[in-house]
């Protein structure tokens, strides 16, 4: 029964890495999207996200089932959780792609606005949180997870400095409003991903080491 068990176990993490995978290929395929404006990349997003949503319902499916039959309980009921709320993260990051993919259509038909390298970097720093929060679950690596929360202060700081720079072109050159607001949501949903990043990891320190850090629950105990 334990050997059968792992090896369900081992079913679920292989399904979660595919599905981080696709994540993964969406949001970087909708910045290149953005970067390029280019249509047709953009609309590949929405088929990447569907595959996504199947992943998520049939990863759900399986947690849900394991739970049912196999009963487990301390590290194991956990990471079974863990999985279903990363599971849940993970789909909603999809979502946020399909959003920025979106922005490429109103773009093509906004005047040219000089770029903003800010929000190139606050994608990149958000990829990256990405990647090692998925390490971090697959590895049960606690301190890993905390670093990546403590990133999160980082691309808010990004995000804070992208839409300065929108906003003072928005006042200095109002006919390019247009141009501006679709990279304003660009960066939202950048930060968001970022948010639902750290939900992952979050859920690692507590599947490891039984800490529950969310809003701060710890200080409130102290």
């Amino acid at each position: 029964m334990d050997r059968h068990f792992d090896e369900e176990l081992q079913k679920v993490k292989k399904n979660l890495l595919e599905m981080a995978s696709l994540v993964e290929e969406s949001i970087t395929k909708a910045l290149e999207a953005l970067k390029k404006k280019d249509l047709k990349m953009a609309s590949e997003i929405k088929e990447i996200d569907h595959r996504i949503d199947r992943f998520e319902i049939a990863i759900e499916d399986q947690c849900i089932e394991l739970i049912a039959r196999h009963q487990p309980v301390g590290t194991d009921l956990r990471f079974l959780i863990g999985v279903i709320k990363m599971n849940n993260d993970m789909e909603r990051m999809g979502d946020h792609a399909v959003n920025i993919a979106g922005s490429v259509a109103f773009l093509i038909e906004q005047p040219r606005i000089k770029p903003v390298s800010n929000i190139w970097s606050m994608a990149s720093e958000v990829k990256e949180m990405l990647k090692d929060s998925v390490k971090s679950f697959m590895d049960n690596d606690a301190k890993k997870a905390q670093q990546v929360c403590a990133r999160d202060n980082v691309v808010d700081e990004m995000r804070d400095e992208t839409i300065r720079i929108l906003l003072t072109y928005m006042l200095e050159q109002p006919d390019k409003i247009g141009s501006a607001i679709p990279l304003l949501l660009v960066a939202k949903n950048l930060e968001r991903i970022a948010d639902l990043t750290t939900n992952i990891c979050e859920d690692v320190i507590y599947i490891a080491q039984a800490r529950v850090i969310k809003h701060h629950a710890e200080e409130e105990k102290g």
